[in-house]
């Protein structure tokens, strides 16, 4: 009896320890079903919320029943390639003395881009995520695909597709990794493929909206290892362009807006398994509208 009770105490004793190691694991897999059934931690500190609305909660117009409770703002989930950590949510901050934050969107997905140097090294250029809104994608999507099982709605060309199309709020942003990328370099490639993906979508656009996001990037913006890029569509048709938290431009173009998001969840992506990765979560969200 003396030694079932020193092992059941042994047992109780290491739970915490168990409790703490699962809590420093970053996320991994369905990144929106596991950040759901995140816990609570460190409940003392007080949380800013708006006038009769619960914590970290999200507004619910478009999207009943869905919302983010207790969530720990500062967690955050690993690029696995690079290391590259990026924030579960991108949060509205508003500006002024009493600084308060809001929900805004959520990681969907995350992943890199490499490049290979004479068939001998690999060359982690950047990483990024992938965010959307959550009561976003369930206005514009929620009436045509609840229904459809998560499990068969990622496989759906149309999805993608619609996903694109609708007046979604997005944001990809890229983190880069590695130091000596130029400006022009980042402005160049980014203007030859959203121009191939602008025919592809409207060839009668006005392709002036791709002149006005080139002129964004002068050569006075630098671009050391670190720098966070970000991307930004929404709801009303503009792309916006952010650098180190700074916004460098806008444009209002619908077509300028499905062309750039076209390269990370359209065809030929910058990478298919973190297309694949963005569809099950963007699901994932579909199933509880």
């Amino acid at each position: 009896m003396t030694r079932l009770l020193h092992r059941e105490a042994e047992k109780l004793q290491s739970f915490p320890l168990l409790s703490l190691a699962a809590a420093l694991v970053p996320p991994s897999g369905n990144l929106y079903s596991k950040l759901l059934a995140i816990p609570r931690e460190n409940s003392d500190v007080p949380v800013h919320t708006s006038p009769g609305q619960r914590p970290c909660e999200v507004e619910r117009s478009g999207c009943p029943g869905l919302s983010f409770p207790d969530l720990n703002w500062t967690r955050h989930a690993v690029e696995p390639r690079t290391g590259i950590e990026f924030p579960i949510l991108l949060d509205n901050i508003l500006a002024g003395q009493n600084r308060s934050r809001s929900p805004s969107e959520v990681l969907v997905a995350t992943g890199s881009r490499t490049m290979t140097i004479i068939r001998i090294k690999t060359l982690k250029i950047y990483a990024f995520g992938f965010y959307v809104h959550p009561n976003s994608v369930c206005k514009k999507l929620g009436p045509k695909y609840a229904s459809v099982p998560m499990g068969e709605l990622n496989k759906r060309r149309e999805f993608y597709e619609d996903l694109l199309r609708e007046d979604i709020s997005m944001t990809v942003r890229l983190v880069i990794n590695c130091n000596g990328i130029k400006i022009n370099t980042v402005k160049d490639a980014f203007e030859k493929s959203l121009r191939n993906r602008l025919v592809k979508t409207n060839p009668d656009t006005d392709y002036s909206c791709l002149t006005t996001f080139g002129s964004f990037f002068t050569k006075d913006v630098p671009l050391p290892a670190g720098t966070v890029v970000d991307f930004r569509r929404t709801a009303d048709g503009q792309l916006i362009t952010e650098i180190g938290g700074n916004q460098i431009g806008a444009v209002r173009s619908k077509d300028l807006c499905r062309a750039f998001f076209d390269m990370y969840i359209g065809d030929i992506p910058v990478s298919e398994q973190t297309k694949e990765e963005i569809g099950k979560n963007v699901a994932c969200i579909v199933g509880k509208c």
